[in-house]
C-alpha cells in the first residue's frame, strides 16, 4: 500500500487501505498474487489515449477494477502521474466482489510502483461496485461512493483545480452522475466514454 500511496499528497484523502486490509484477511489462501510482466493490450491502449494531464485538471477514471489498476500503473511509470485507489469494497471470496483479479494486481503492481512522481491526476474507481452480479448464493458487497470518498466543490477548488473530467463507460454511474451534477454549479464536468477514446 506505501508504494501505491507514494506521490499521493494532497489527493491522500480519498485513498483508501480497504482494498489492502481485505487482501490481509482473504480466506482463500490459494489465490496467486503473480501478474503479467506487460498491461494487457487493451489497458495499454487506453492509457495511451488519455490526453496530457493539465494541474488545473482533477481525473477520475471509472472502469473495471484490473483495467484501472493496470492505468493506475502505467499512468504513474510513463507519465509521473499519481493517482489515488478510491476502491472502497471489502472484496470476499463469496461476495460480489471476489478479489480474485484485484488483489493480485494490487500486491505485484504495487512492488513495480515508480518511485517518482511529477503531479496527482485524480482518482481510479472500480465499476463493478454497480455493476457486478449478485444473487441469494453470494454476499451482497456492493457499495456506492459516497461524499467523504470524492472530492467536494470546495475541496477541488482548494486543489487549484478548475475542471473536472470523468473517464468512464457509456454513461456514468449513478454516484459519479450525481457527483458531477453538484460540481456542476461551480465547475465544468465532463464526461468521457473511455472505450470510445480506446476506438
Amino acid at each position: 500500500m506505501r508504494a501505491w500511496r507514494r506521490g499521493c499528497v494532497a489527493i491522500l484523502p480519498w485513498f483508501r487501505a480497504t482494498p489492502f486490509a481485505a487482501a490481509n484477511h482473504y480466506r482463500d489462501q490459494a489465490l496467486g498474487v503473480a501478474a503479467p510482466r506487460s498491461a494487457p493490450r487493451a489497458a495499454a491502449a487506453l492509457a495511451s489515449t488519455l490526453p496530457t494531464w493539465d494541474r488545473t485538471t482533477f481525473w477520475v477514471i471509472d472502469t473495471d477494477a484490473p483495467t484501472a489498476l493496470w492505468l493506475a500503473h502505467l499512468l504513474r511509470r510513463e507519465r509521473g502521474l499519481a493517482v489515488a485507489l478510491a476502491l472502497n469494497g471489502w472484496y470476499d471470496a463469496e461476495g460480489a466482489l471476489d478479489g480474485r483479479a484485484e488483489i493480485p494486481l494490487l500486491l505485484a503492481l504495487g512492488e513495480r510502483a515508480a518511485t517518482r512522481t511529477l503531479g496527482e491526476a485524480g482518482l481510479i474507481c472500480e465499476r463493478a461496485r454497480f455493476d457486478a452480479s449478485s444473487d441469494s448464493t453470494r454476499l451482497d458487497n456492493r457499495y456506492r461512493l459516497g461524499d467523504e470518498d470524492l472530492p467536494s466543490l470546495d475541496q477541488l477548488r482548494h486543489l487549484g483545480r478548475r475542471r473536472v473530467c470523468v473517464f468512464t463507460g457509456d454513461a456514468a454511474a449513478p454516484d459519479l452522475a450525481a457527483w458531477a451534477d453538484a460540481l456542476r454549479s461551480g465547475m465544468p464536468v465532463d464526461i468521457v466514454p473511455l472505450d470510445a477514446r480506446a476506438a
